[in-house]
């Protein structure tokens, strides 16, 4: 039976009263979800920021679009007039390279753009690169400025005079500088520009002149020098970055070390004016190759193996080597003052010409300059010689031929209308 009157109207007034409860606590308990969520959100926002996740991606981000912008460019071309005045120093970036001279730094693509310049002033000016950018510094003095390939990415002011700098590719920063209270300190820098460890060095370890972070980051090799009993000790160091506390791999008495290059994150090789050795990541020897007291003049680690000229103005010879430091040759060669190695082939520098041979030491060409070179660069595009305030691509005259040829007009082609 149906209910009238007003105990009805009581009970349709009572069940709407209840709806209407439970959808304000509804709404309550929404709000309150949103509320928590938003907070979860920002606090792990906060974290993620002060654990430089945001600031690395952020920086990855800027690098991919740098990359892109790189490829898109329109061929330029070289020769191409760099600016920087007599050559100190070429590096290879991704896609690009750095040039340093006495009157600056200019970065140009493997099109010919030029995507950054640099004046610095520095006295003493040397520069350290990773994989798309790099640190250019000043041994006189306390400045140093990291670059991308297209911009500053910032400056540091350290409160010693600066010895060396090394970047690694995905942006941790070492510095090594003077040291009042021992003889120098050793700095690294995570991605963030956050101190993440020091190393005062004593004069038993040495000042160290070369130094390499491994493709990870997360270890760095440091070869220093030092003096005993008026001899020449070089000790070369692992340093784990999570672990901060440096391992000595070796020590070699009478060297001097020109050269450190990871070739993976499992190994790295160690170059001197006497010897070549390859190391494991855990310090462990792999291999090594006696030069024979010959004078060292050039040499170039690159392109899974290792390059090293020899000469003393009057004559040059060569040995090439592999990953695994055995020789592919090892002869005489044009008197040349620089080598560059390539993917195929080894490159000499020579007082006016450039000299391509064979990784199994067999001529293949040469090209005469212009110029006296200054230095030389074997990239992935080609290869760079670098002369007062000008860079040219080096092209095989065989290629060059093949290029006219192609370029010439056909003997049987009819004349334009």
């Amino acid at each position: 039976m149906r209910k009238t009157g007003r105990r009805a109207r009581r009970e349709e007034m009572s069940a709407g009263r209840i709806e209407y409860i439970e959808a304000a606590r509804q709404r309550l308990r929404n709000r309150r979800i949103r509320h928590t969520v938003l907070l979860v959100v920002l606090v792990a926002l906060a974290v993620i920021y002060l654990t430089g996740v945001v600031n690395a991606s952020v920086m990855a981000l800027e690098d991919f679009a740098d990359t892109v912008r790189i490829a898109l460019m329109p061929e330029r071309g070289f020769p191409q007039q760099t600016g920087t005045g007599e050559v100190y120093q070429v590096e290879a970036l991704g896609g690009s390279f750095v040039v340093l001279g006495e009157e600056g730094c200019a970065v140009y693509s493997h099109s010919g753009a030029r995507l950054n310049n640099i004046g610095t002033g520095y006295a003493r000016p040397a520069l350290a690169a990773g994989k798309n950018s790099f640190v250019l510094y000043n041994r006189s003095g306390s400045e140093l400025r990291v670059e991308s390939r297209t911009r500053e990415l910032y400056t540091r002011q350290t409160d010693g005079d600066i010895f060396l700098c090394a970047l690694s590719d995905g942006g941790e920063l070492a510095v090594v500088t003077d040291d009042v209270r021992k003889l120098a300190l050793l700095t690294i820098y995570d991605t963030s520009r956050n101190e993440i460890l020091t190393w005062s060095l004593t004069t038993t370890e040495g000042v160290p002149m070369r130094m390499a972070f491994s493709p990870d980051g997360t270890q760095l090799a440091v070869a220093t020098v030092t003096a005993q009993e008026g001899q020449v000790i070089s000790n070369l160091y692992l340093l784990n970055l999570r672990a901060g506390e440096p391992d000595l791999v070796a020590t070699e008495s009478g060297s001097t070390p020109l050269a450190l290059q990871w070739e993976s994150n499992t190994r790295f090789l160690a170059v001197y004016d006497t010897h070549a050795a390859l190391y494991g990541s855990d310090g462990g020897a792999q291999a090594r190759r006696e030069f024979g007291g010959a004078a060292v003049a050039g040499l170039s680690a690159a392109n899974g193996g290792l390059a090293v000229l020899f000469g003393n103005g009057q004559s040059s010879s060569v040995v090439l080597m592999d990953s695994s430091l055995e020789i592919q040759y090892e002869g005489t060669v044009p008197t040349a003052h620089g080598i560059a190695r390539g993917m195929t082939a080894v490159y000499l520098l020579c007082d006016s010409s450039v000299e391509c041979f064979g990784l199994d030491g067999t001529y293949q060409w040469s090209v005469q300059l212009g110029a006296k070179p200054q230095a030389m660069l074997a990239d992935t595009s080609g290869l760079y010689v670098f002369t007062d305030n000008m860079v040219q691509r080096i092209t095989p005259p065989e290629e060059e031929a093949e290029s006219a040829d192609a370029a010439a007009p056909s003997e049987s082609a009819e004349p334009a209308a």
